[in-house]
Formats: structure tokens, sequence, C-alpha cells
């Protein structure tokens, strides 16, 4: 990392907004590298902690009988958080399927299941007007985060 690119914080706005494109997308690149190569190295570090934990982790989660969730050891003083989370997925054809069935049987589908309704936006851009006219009442669309690329430099 360049001397520059460390006194960047310490610089006002206005001051670093007067340089040249040229010298801010210099920048920008330094700290992308720069981010890179730490996005690297901790991942490479995530890697032996979990390597070096595994075998305990796996021996303490037998002993507990506790499969997902957060456990905890010490080693030489320091604490040990080891969380491996319980991802829960639905088939949706098949809840579709039960809901339907739920129905049938003269029952409240939304007492069971939670439903989502989505439009994905290319189906949405092919539908004739019309179809879309019909749906355009429920379309809300809000501004997402705006970001700036510098290309060149």
């Amino acid at each position: 990392m360049s001397s520059e690119l460390e006194n960047i914080q310490g610089m006002g706005v206005a001051e670093l907004a007067a340089r040249s494109g040229e010298e801010l997308a210099k920048l920008e690149k330094e700290v992308e590298r720069g981010l890179s190569h730490l996005a690297v190295q901790k991942e490479w570090l995530a890697s032996v902690i979990a390597y070096k934990y595994v075998f305990k982790a796996s021996q303490i989660r037998a002993q507990l009988q506790q499969e997902f969730g957060e456990i905890s050891f010490e080693d030489e003083g320091v604490r040990v958080l080891v969380d491996l989370p319980r991802e829960v997925s639905w088939d949706q054809q098949k809840l579709k399927a039960i809901a339907q069935r739920i129905q049938e049987q003269g029952e409240d589908p939304s007492e069971f299941l939670d439903v989502h309704y989505s439009v994905p936006q290319e189906k949405f851009d092919r539908w004739p007007q019309e179809v879309r006219r019909s749906f355009e009442p429920a379309l809300q669309v809000k501004p997402g985060r705006c970001t700036y690329q510098l290309v060149g430099g």
C-alpha cells in the first residue's frame, strides 16, 4: 500500500475531490487490490482455524449430541466459538401441492404456510401490455444504492 493511500483518511473530502479522475482511479484500484489481497488472506486464515479446531468441535458436538448451533471451548486461554447454523429450505413445488390439499380439505393454507409472491422482472418485461397493466398496481419501485466506478487511469 502506498504512503499516499495510507494518508487519504487524514485528507479532507474537498482536497481529495480536487484531484484528477486519473489520480482517484489509481487510488481506487490500489484500494481494490489491497482488499482483494486481504480477502484472500482472511479466507486462508479461516481455513487454517477450521482445520485446527474441526476435530475438537466435532468431538464436543458428539458429546453434547448437538448437531447444530453454537458451542465453545477453551484453547490455551482463548475461547473458541464454533457456530454451525442450521439452514432449512423447503421444496416449493411440494409445499404448493400440500397447500392445495389443505385447501381441498376446507382448511385455510395461510394458517400453516407463509406465502410470498414475487414476479421476476424478466417475465414481467416479456408480458403483453394488457397483462402488465393488471399487475402494475402491485409493483413498487425504489432506488437501489448508487455506485460510481472510475474506469481508466
